[in-house]
């Protein structure tokens, strides 16, 4: 393929080419023509990259920012001609080439190179690429090879005091949005078709003239949702970093409670504690400020879902509006805590929503740890 130097050429080529055929001039038109010709020689000879077999390794899948991580590859060009190579690795802060020594003709090589992902984000390391361009630069060819890999960097965060929950669980089951099915009795119920008829409450079944049985749950395990919001702010990503930092640091202390987590996104994604607390901090790693982001949406799917203890929600800028959709969500969790991460004037709340307000991650930490939390 012509590389720009090469259409470049061509273009002038075809100009005299065309002029010294209309005037008659030989001499100009055979330099157009010697100029055209050049070019296709060179993509002649360039051709087409043989094939490279090559095999990536990364030591880790997960690392924090400035953190160095070294990658190794090994590389087999299946070709009689040398290549250059070149990885290319894509990050929050943009695209950019690392460029390895060349790769001889039927030849292996073994290359390393360090990468310190500065911010938050997903870094993406390949394919390989491998090239071949003729001496004088009119015309290139390149290929890629290779599986790309996934380098998931996570907001910095650190841990809390404490998680607040709506209530402390108490014998007489009243703890909030915890799971049916253990031995502490919570309410009478409809009987519904595969109840255990061991749980049936006959005296009460009788008077009511049907069948009703004992609901049981789990006093002892307690739901916390936490919402980001990932709209645009005008801080951009410099504060959805602050913003996803604050949310880790609140589900990393959940976490390490033992607190069943839940982390949903304004433009949509979300994951449970399932599955630890690194799956939380991948999608916190993924979050882009997304203009389609819809925290309204967000906050009706979380009143869809069970209820639970507590509701955060984490923000870099939000309004009355918002708060006050954000305090409907009072009768599914027994606390509502809003954050606002780097924002500027600071929103009148409702009275079921406490309101803390930080500058950045580490002001947003030292605001929760003074706050007087109950467990």
């Amino acid at each position: 393929m012509p590389t720009t130097r090469g259409w470049l050429v061509v273009g002038v080529g075809v100009l005299l080419l065309g002029v010294g055929v209309v005037s008659q001039y030989q001499e100009v038109a055979l330099l157009g023509g010697v100029a055209v010709t050049v070019v296709v020689l060179a993509v002649l000879v360039v051709g087409r990259p043989a094939a490279v077999h090559v095999r990536r390794s990364v030591p880790v899948t997960r690392t924090s920012p400035g953190t160095a991580v070294r990658v190794s590859l090994h590389a087999r060009n299946t070709g009689r001609r040398a290549l250059r190579i070149t990885e290319r690795v894509r990050a929050a802060d943009g695209e950019r080439p690392v460029r390895l020594r060349p790769l001889a003709g039927r030849a292996s090589a073994d290359a390393e190179y360090r990468i310190a992902a500065s911010r938050r984000g997903v870094v993406e390391l390949g394919p390989l690429r491998s090239g071949r361009s003729d001496p004088l630069g009119l015309a290139s060819a390149r290929r890629d090879y290779g599986e790309a890999d996934r380098l998931w960097v996570h907001p910095r965060w650190e841990y809390l005091r404490a998680v607040p929950i709506g209530r402390v669980a108490d014998p007489d089951g009243a703890a909030d949005g915890s799971p049916a099915g253990t031995l502490t009795f919570h309410a009478l119920r409809d009987y519904v078709r595969g109840d255990d008829l061991r749980h049936v409450h006959w005296r009460s079944s009788a008077r009511l003239d049907k069948l009703v049985v004992r609901e049981y749950i789990d006093t002892s395990r307690t739901r916390v949702c936490v919402i980001v919001d990932d709209r645009p702010t005008p801080g951009g990503e410099e504060r959805l970093d602050e913003v996803t930092g604050a949310a880790a640091s609140v589900l990393a202390t959940g976490v390490r409670s033992s607190l069943h987590c839940e982390l949903r996104l304004a433009s949509g994604g979300a994951r449970e504690s399932t599955g630890g607390l690194p799956p939380l901090l991948d999608l916190l790693a993924e979050a882009r400020a997304t203009p389609a982001a819809d925290l309204n949406a967000a906050l009706t799917l979380a009143r869809a879902r069970p209820a639970g203890d507590t509701a955060i929600l984490v923000s870099g800028a939000l309004d009355g509006a918002d708060l006050r959709s954000f305090a409907r969500l009072a009768d599914r969790y027994a606390g509502l805590v809003a954050v606002v991460v780097g924002g500027g004037e600071r929103p009148a709340a409702p009275a079921d929503v406490t309101l803390l307000t930080a500058g950045d991650a580490a002001g947003f930490a030292d605001r929760w740890n003074e706050a007087p939390w109950s467990r």
